[in-house]
C-alpha cells in the first residue's frame, strides 16, 4: 500500500496493509464533490509548547493532527463512524507530517486517540450530507516501520 495515503484502522491490528483506504471509504458510496480534494489535514509535531527563560521555545508532548472533511455523505459519516465508534477511539492512522525528504511529504503511521467531532455536526436542509466533519487525533505515537 502507498505510503502517501491515509489510512485508518481499528486497535486490534498494527499492521497497516489491513488498515483502510480512507479514500475508498469515501468512493465506495458516493462520487461526486464529497470525495475529490474533499479531506484537508493538519499536522504538529507536539501538542503544545513552552518559553524557556533563555527565550527559546520548546515543543512539548506527543503529535496532534486533524482530518477535515468538507462535507460527507451519510454513508461515508458510517463509514469513517465505524472506526471512530465513540467520542474517543483508540485507533491506527497513517497522515501527512509538515517534514519533506527530497521534496516529497514525509507520512507516518500512528497509534492515537481519535475525537469525533467536538462541536454540534452541521446539517443543511435539503442537502444529503453533514458538513464540515473534523476528526482530531491526539496522544500519537510513531509506530511507522
Amino acid at each position: 500500500m502507498a505510503a502517501t495515503t491515509y489510512l485508518i484502522g481499528n486497535n486490534t491490528n498494527s499492521d497497516p496493509d489491513t488498515w483502510s483506504v480512507v479514500s475508498t471509504l469515501l468512493s465506495s458510496v458516493s462520487s461526486d464533490i464529497t470525495v475529490d480534494g474533499a479531506l484537508e489535514s493538519d499536522y504538529q509535531p507536539f501538542s503544545g509548547y513552552i518559553n524557556l527563560g533563555d527565550k527559546v521555545t520548546r515543543g512539548i508532548g506527543l503529535p496532534v493532527a486533524s482530518w477535515r472533511f468538507k462535507a460527507l455523505r451519510l454513508e461515508q459519516r458510517e463509514n469513517l463512524r465505524d472506526f471512530v465508534s465513540s467520542q474517543t477511539t483508540e485507533v491506527y492512522i497513517r497522515t501527512r507530517t509538515n517534514e519533506t525528504v527530497d521534496g516529497v511529504r514525509v507520512w507516518k503511521d500512528f497509534l492515537c486517540l481519535a475525537k469525533w467531532v467536538e462541536r454540534p455536526e452541521i446539517n443543511q436542509d435539503g442537502i444529503d450530507a453533514v458538513m464540515q466533519v473534523i476528526i482530531n487525533f491526539e496522544h500519537m505515537v510513531d509506530v511507522t516501520a
